[in-house]
């Protein structure tokens, strides 16, 4: 218990620390005379705090791979089919992606809570063009796999906890981590779609498949069609031809086919 808390919380002074660090640098940079909220927007566009975030990430992976806290190995997957396996993978994050954003978009999620679809909005800003597609889209994934699926679903489950425990908790923090209810729901399913893959396949890959392939998706249409919005139309199709690459992907890992004989 105690060697994983403290794993977490280092992942966590990492991550989050070294953003924070960058943060008062750039808010000490600003122009005097700025209001709190200006000076804000001032800090996270400023590119000292873009390299403070890209710097966090890249120290979180590299200490906590380097100094083996998590494994990144195959586990029980079969090597001569990671091919299919990553295939497989982004299938079901596409699968997902799509089906929540649908979802999302039918029921009007943002004008149930409209200052934090304008919080994603400015932090959409942050992440622009191809420093988010690189930091957002594939450092951050990694870093946040090895946070919390290696460290603290991997602490819980060598603490004996049940799978199903482990799983469910360790999404939920992963949830609100992001700190939003607009995100709440979605982000803990996708905890416990990728928890549900460590578990079954002992291995960090999938999960990082599946992260790193959601959230490039979502920066890469965000610097191609921008903040449109589709139709419910398009909503139901997006749900109808979506949710069943999921349900296939995930009943594909549930099956031998990823292990081998």
């Amino acid at each position: 218990m105690k060697i994983t808390a403290k794993q977490f919380l280092l992942y966590l002074l990492l991550s989050q620390g070294i953003l924070a660090l960058g943060l008062i640098f750039a808010m000490a940079m600003a122009p005097k005379g700025l209001d709190e909220d200006a000076m804000m927007e001032f800090a996270l566009n400023s590119s000292i705090t873009k390299i403070f975030t890209a710097l966090g990430y890249i120290v979180t992976i590299a200490v906590f791979l380097g100094k083996r806290y998590v494994k990144l190995s195959t586990g029980r997957l079969e090597r001569s089919k990671l091919w299919q396996i990553a295939c497989m993978a982004a299938l079901v994050s596409w699968g997902w992606m799509f089906t929540e954003a649908g979802f999302l978009q039918l029921i009007d999620a943002e004008k149930l809570f409209p200052d934090e679809a304008d919080e994603l909005e400015e932090f959409g800003e942050l992440m622009g063009g191809v420093y988010g597609l690189v930091v957002g889209g594939i450092l951050a994934p990694i870093a946040e796999e090895i946070g919390f699926r290696g460290v603290l679903t991997g602490g819980l489950l060598r603490m004996r906890c049940k799978p199903w425990v482990a799983i469910i908790i360790s999404a939920l923090v992963f949830a609100f981590f992001h700190g939003t209810y607009l995100q709440l729901l979605g982000t803990t399913v996708f905890g416990i779609i990728t928890g549900w893959l460590f578990w079954r396949t002992k291995s960090l890959i999938p999960g990082m498949i599946i992260h790193i392939v959601n959230n490039s998706t979502a920066f890469s249409l965000e610097m191609i069609i921008g903040d449109e919005d589709p139709s419910k139309k398009v909503c139901v199709l997006l749900i109808i031809v979506f949710l069943p690459l999921l349900l296939f992907g995930l009943k594909w890992f549930s099956g031998p086919q990823a292990f081998g004989k």
